[in-house]
């Protein structure tokens, strides 16, 4: 009888060992087919950007409420910006502070201190570059659409790519589209073709003459990579870029958690 008991102890003590290790496998193996699912039910245009974010550390990113950089951008043998752009993360406000004074987007419209007349140049400045520096956190936005366009090329080289639309009433300028180029191997951000409206042209005239930005010599700040050099040039759907016609350096990049009074119009006044 005791005999019994002990064989029946042993028999129910190895079926406990031997069924505990494969559930856990089973659980595992259910978490990564999970995973894969998700993956399988994105676009490829959804997976595109996905990458991107991905690789831009976009949730490191967003732990900071603010982001400021020196910028030094010269555009058709034009020194437009030589100094220093403050940026909540999430786009609403820009200053740019440099050697013609202090410019201003309160979210609104754009001004030029200390006089505060609302000014055209300063707000295609302060929308137009801090966007190209944002631009890697800014694809899956709402009211954003992206259409996949496949392997395409750029300056010889073969890129995946979307083109990125705007519904109405998205932005200051819905109207404009951009082709987003991810780099092959990185999965970085490697150059956006895009065309310029402005509020002034027609998309027509706007695409009779379309540029690209590539970004390049990216470097990491907390983790987070950056391109620290941007060159713009003529783009055609072909995807040659046979004239440089700006380029722009950005270095000396600083996060902020919580931007306190940067933004603030009184505070830019006092300074």
């Amino acid at each position: 009888m005791n005999m019994n008991r002990i064989v029946l102890f042993s028999i129910v003590a190895l079926m406990l060992a031997c069924s505990s290790p494969k559930k856990k496998s089973n659980t595992a193996q259910g978490a990564n087919q999970e995973d894969f699912t998700k993956m399988e039910v994105l676009t490829d245009a959804q997976r595109l950007v996905a990458s991107i974010e991905k690789a831009h550390r976009k949730d490191l990113f967003e732990l900071n409420e603010a982001v400021q950089f020196d910028l030094k951008l010269e555009f058709g043998g034009t020194e437009r910006i030589n100094g220093r752009v403050y940026l909540l993360t999430g786009g609403s406000k820009v200053k740019i502070e440099d050697v013609n004074g202090l410019q201003y987007w309160d979210g609104s419209k754009a001004m030029v201190l200390p006089n505060q007349e609302d000014n055209e140049k300063a707000r295609f400045d302060l929308l137009t570059w801090s966007y190209f520096f944002a631009a890697p956190y800014k694809l899956s936005d709402s009211g954003v659409n992206h259409e996949f366009i496949g392997e395409t090329l750029l300056g010889g080289a073969e890129y995946r790519a979307n083109k990125m639309t705007f519904e109405k009433g998205i932005g200051d300028t819905p109207e404009d589209w951009y082709i987003v180029y991810k780099d092959r191997n990185s999965d970085l951000l490697a150059a956006m073709a895009y065309i310029v409206t402005s509020g002034e042209k027609t998309v027509e005239e706007a695409e009779k003459d379309p540029h690209v930005i590539t970004y390049e010599a990216y470097t990491e700040v907390g983790g987070i990579p950056f391109a620290t050099q941007w060159n713009f040039w003529t783009w055609n759907e072909a995807g040659e870029m046979n004239k440089l016609l700006g380029s722009a350096t950005v270095s000396n990049i600083e996060f902020t958690e919580k931007a306190g009074d940067m933004f603030q119009l009184t505070a830019s006044l006092a300074n």
